[in-house]
């Protein structure tokens, strides 16, 4: 991990860059779906959250409690039924955030990431943001639930997404190829900084538009 000097916080501050502006031949128009039914998320549990604070492991984000904290939080009996409700009410907010619109300013808390700079060598800095653990355990439980339409969604562009060591894979079929007799180069092309240059607000924007044409 780096100390925060001057030359470390400018290369943080250029890692993050204002968005890109919105133009009109961005944006998708056309109609948006009511909303997603509750029933689709309706077996998520306080059961369940407890079982994915269990499996949650990691340091913690900005509010500075880690894994550990949580797991001991919400699945440790000396707590009696207060880990219980706990749970519970973790559940019935995460159904709400994934079934309902919530004004983005009022869960920044719920969003926001702990950033540490690691030395990547030669001078330069790998920005690591660690989000708040809760976050992560609400992710394992709308998973749990939708994870295989997030495989058919992504298809095989997102290695990630279900599929086994799906990185590793495409590792070995890229070196497969390269060192192939009929192969005379490899390029590789790398789009500075592009994800968080993107405006994700005109993303979301379309994002809802285009499942719902």
């Amino acid at each position: 991990m780096l100390e925060l000097t001057d030359d470390v916080m400018a290369q943080l501050k250029g890692k993050h860059p204002n968005p890109q502006p919105t133009t009109l031949g961005s944006l998708l128009f056309g109609p948006i779906d009511d909303g997603i039914p509750e029933s689709v998320y309706s077996e998520i549990s306080g059961e369940m959250v407890r079982q994915a604070a269990l499996r949650t492991k990691g340091s913690g984000g900005p509010c500075g409690v880690d894994a550990n904290g949580f797991r001991r939080i919400l699945a440790c009996k000396s707590f009696n039924q207060s880990s219980t409700k706990l749970c519970e009410a973790i559940a019935i907010m995460t159904r709400t955030l994934f079934t309902t619109y919530i004004d983005p300013a009022t869960i920044e808390p719920l969003v926001a990431s702990r950033l540490i700079p690691l030395d990547k060598g030669e001078g330069a800095v790998r920005p690591i943001g660690v989000g708040e653990v809760i976050r992560r355990i609400i992710g394992k439980c709308v998973m749990n639930v939708a994870k295989g339409d997030v495989v058919e969604a992504s298809g095989s562009l997102q290695l990630c997404a279900g599929q086994k060591a799906g990185s590793e894979a495409a590792i070995h079929a890229m070196h497969t190829v390269f060192e192939a007799d009929d192969t005379d180069a490899a390029l590789l092309i790398d789009a500075s900084n592009a994800f968080n240059a993107l405006n994700r607000a005109t993303a979301l924007h379309n994002i809802i538009r285009f499942f719902a044409l």
